[in-house]
């Protein structure tokens, strides 16, 4: 599938009310506009409320007696679905096709801009559980699908917006969901792709909606990368590191523990009151290129239009929903719009293919963790200093072999901030530690965990331990690094090299030879310390990776000397293609070192002498003989 490229839609003129409304004027002029900046795709909603308006008509003693459509009018349909509306979408289509706009369909629409849009029949429901709301969600999809599957313009079928935001559920309710819409949809085109449109999904198995499970039945994860509303993301500006690097992160992580593609379904600042237009513009970019440098398979600004002068509820009510466009309420563009012009025409101009981005480590993540955030940092440190990272869950349910094929094959695996008492099954342990023997090397630092066989393993045995939030430092590289602890292992070496100590002489950074492999140890939650911490990467914690990780730092063909430029590397049949992203806000020189023989060749985008703030540059190496 093409790099999905494009916005989030309702009419200018209407909002969520569009299908009520419906002006063909309207939309037209929104779509032409859309289409001459780059817009190729939008994702659009048939509002719930509006496609199948079933209510309940009620006989003696508030009795059901049987079901209606809106106004008491008998249904047209099995399907409970508004003839008038499902023209209209038709219509809506043929619109899409004139402008060369590919559609995703959000099919069950029933939460949007902080309210719900739910069939009157549906108000008591819990929209996730109730067999009832399943029943009209399935007849729903059922009809819609059916009746516009041959529409060409369609890429793909969405099971709905942030549908976990509809009702409470658990694991069991979440599961049961997901497969009940994804079967419907099957049952009716089994030819398009079907698309999550979930948020805030997670790791670990005992949550109700899992990355996994809804990787299990669709064919398409998604991510709703907003900074405001994304844990651990607003605690520095809108152009820091880490809230630059947050959409590229999440989306890796939902597509790696999944195993299926993800795109960023859903992207945007949250208007003027978050940070300006042209910031909004220039995190847009960076955002853009990490995306498509790191794998994803799309980007989607929400929204296409201001919406300032709508007066329904959730506009009437909801401020913070008023000014996401691309586009002025006058429709001009937004410095945001000019940006997806200027992506669109490079990729419709590139003459090369980018190869999937190659990865130097893989982050395992395990139980008792803040896992998104304990995963987010490790990438975060890992960019700094010029590695790339897959993600793993150790206690994946995708298992297929004996030998945990789940947890990708490497040379290195990053075990951070170990937490809890469990931490991962037996047997998935031992695997990863036979992989260290036969030669890979661990790193692991150490949160409140507990690991069996830890001094044979480690090399440093655990004289005795206490709980109390401590502050502590070590001296690393010439620079003191600081951190926190509410757990303390006082360790005594019985083999490891130490590498430091803290500033109560306790062991801090140590490394052990386990087999052909190499086990290192930090004694404090390195990760887990950053996850809170105002301008986190502004100190030298990075260089505890850099380090410990330098052999695999320069088996790269350059290593870059400038921790605010992130690089993907992409081997291909003549070379590798590089992609380097800067990350601040100064024009950075691009210094660099080429590592071997190999040498620039070519270069594809920007300059390979420096780099505008939040820009990149793209080139080709070629390893001379």
């Amino acid at each position: 599938m093409e790099f999905i490229l494009g916005c989030n839609y309702w009419a200018s003129d209407a909002g969520t009310d569009m299908w009520k409304t419906f002006s063909i004027d309207a939309i037209k002029k929104d779509l032409s506009i859309l289409a001459e900046y780059g817009i190729k795709h939008i994702r659009v909603f048939p509002n719930w409320r509006d496609f199948q308006p079933v209510m309940p008509m009620m006989g003696g003693g508030m009795s059901l007696y049987d079901y209606c459509m809106e106004g008491e009018k008998p249904k047209t349909n099995p399907y409970y679905l508004d003839d008038t509306m499902m023209d209209r979408f038709a219509q809506f289509l043929d619109i899409c096709e004139e402008y060369n706009i590919k559609v995703i369909v959000g099919l069950i629409t029933g939460w949007m801009s902080g309210r719900m849009f739910v069939p009157p029949a549906l108000y008591q429901s819990n929209i996730i559980n109730d067999p009832l709301a399943q029943y009209f969600q399935q007849l729903f999809v059922k009809g819609f699908v059916s009746r516009f599957k041959s529409s060409k313009g369609i890429l793909a079928w969405d099971l709905g917006n942030e549908c976990n935001c509809m009702s409470r559920t658990d694991r069991t309710g979440a599961v049961n969901w997901t497969s009940m819409i994804a079967n419907a949809i099957r049952a009716e085109d089994n030819t398009r792709p079907i698309v999550s449109g979930m948020h805030s999904l997670e790791v670990e198995r005992h949550k109700p909606w899992r990355i996994e499970d809804q990787a299990m039945f669709t064919d398409m994860l998604t991510t709703h990368p907003y900074p405001l509303w994304c844990e651990h993301t607003r605690i520095d500006k809108t152009l820091s590191l880490r809230t630059t690097m947050h959409a590229t992160a999440q989306t890796k992580l939902y597509a790696e523990i999944g195993g299926k593609p993800c795109m960023a379904e859903e992207i945007g600042t949250m208007g003027p009151m978050f940070c300006s237009d042209e910031n909004a513009a220039s995190f847009f970019r960076i955002n853009l290129f990490s995306l498509w440098a790191n794998n994803s398979s799309g980007v989607m600004w929400w929204c296409a239009n201001d919406q300032t002068m709508l007066k329904s509820f959730p506009y009437s009510e909801n401020m913070v929903e008023l000014e996401l466009g691309m586009l002025y309420k006058d429709h001009t563009p937004k410095p945001v719009l000019l940006e997806m012009k200027k992506f669109s025409q490079f990729l419709d101009k590139k003459n090369f293919e980018l190869p999937r981005a190659e990865v130097d480590a893989v982050c395992v993540l395990t139980d008792s963790q803040r896992q998104w955030g304990v995963a987010y940092m490790t990438y975060i440190l890992l960019k700094k200093v010029g590695l790339n990272c897959s993600f793993a869950y150790a206690d994946s349910d995708r298992r297929s072999k004996a030998d945990y094929d789940d947890i990708p094959q490497s040379q290195l695996y990053i075990v951070p901030s170990v937490n809890g008492m469990t931490v991962m099954k037996k047997e998935r342990y031992e695997e990863l530690k036979r992989r260290v023997y036969d030669g890979a090397d661990m790193y692991i630092s150490m949160d409140n965990g507990c690991l069996a066989e830890f001094e044979e393993f480690t090399g440093v045995r655990v004289e005795d331990t206490y709980e109390y939030n401590e502050k502590n430092s070590i001296t690393f590289e010439n620079a003191q690094i600081e951190f926190e602890r509410h757990r303390t292992f006082i360790l005594k070496s019985v083999g490891a090299e130490i590498i430091a100590y803290d500033k109560d002489e306790n062991l801090s950074i140590t490394a052990n030879r386990y087999g052909k492999g190499r086990v290192f140890l930090v004694n404090f939650p390195l990760e887990d310390n950053l996850i809170d911490k105002h301008n986190a990467f502004d100190t030298n914690v990075h260089l505890i990776y850099k380090k410990l990780f330098g052999e695999y730092i320069v088996k790269h063909p350059m290593t870059i000397h400038n921790e605010n430029i992130a690089v993907t590397y992409h081997r291909t049949d003549s070379g590798v293609i590089a992609v380097l992203i800067n990350h601040s806000d100064k024009l950075c020189n691009l210094e660099y070192t080429c590592n071997g023989k190999w040498e620039i060749k070519k270069v594809y985008y920007g300059s390979a002498e420096e780099i505008k703030p939040y820009d990149a540059c793209i080139i080709e190496l070629d390893e001379t003989k």
